[in-house]
């Protein structure tokens, strides 16, 4: 996998989800994207797995919730943190 960058900078609801997806990643074991892109019957790309991982834009929720339970990660805290994301993003375009 490419080196994931580092986080953005301002805190908030979308750096919170990033470092608790890196968390979750790390305690997986740091499986590759291609390795992610299997446990999910390659329903995702392991290039949407590193943008996913990688942050910058919000990814859309089906990516994110195929990400989380290949790294068997906990959906309800994943879902509360992404929209948490998506509403601080609506708040900052509008």
């Amino acid at each position: 996998m490419r080196h994931i960058r580092k986080l953005p900078e301002p805190s908030g609801p979308c750096h919170d989800l990033l470092v608790a997806l890196r968390e979750l990643h790390l305690h997986a074991g740091e499986p590759s994207t291609r390795a992610i892109e299997r446990c999910t019957d390659h329903a995702i790309s392991h290039d949407t797995v590193n943008r996913v991982l990688r942050g910058g834009d919000l990814p859309r929720w089906s990516s994110l919730e195929l990400v989380v339970k290949a790294l068997d990660g906990d959906l309800e805290t994943f879902r509360n943190l992404w929209v948490s994301a998506r509403r601080a993003e609506e708040q900052d375009s509008g």
